[in-house]
């Protein structure tokens, strides 16, 4: 199985994206496994596969394979784990 890479090379021939698409922590909630986790790394406002986020404190949580993988501010990837956990127990506002 090929490693899942959270920030892989985007396409921008007319600039960076804004973000990138993902889960929502709710969707982690019948997640019982494992959780990874890693800072966006990039320089500036810009994570290591070129996506533009317009800060640095981006984390990427997600699980084995990367079936689910969402993107939350954070100063650190284990605060990054911490808030999926705990966002995905409370019920979202919206059905």
């Amino acid at each position: 199985m090929a490693r899942f890479n959270p920030f892989a090379r985007v396409k921008g021939s007319y600039g960076a994206p804004m973000g990138r698409h993902g889960n929502t922590p709710q969707d982690f909630a019948d997640h019982t496994g494992k959780l990874y986790a890693r800072h966006c790394g990039g320089d500036g406002y810009y994570d290591r596969g070129g996506a533009y986020w317009g800060h640095s404190r981006v984390c990427a949580v997600w699980t084995r394979g990367g079936t689910l993988c969402c993107y939350v501010e954070a100063y650190s990837p284990e605060t990054a784990i911490a808030y999926v956990r705990t966002a995905s127990r409370i019920e979202a506002p919206y059905p």
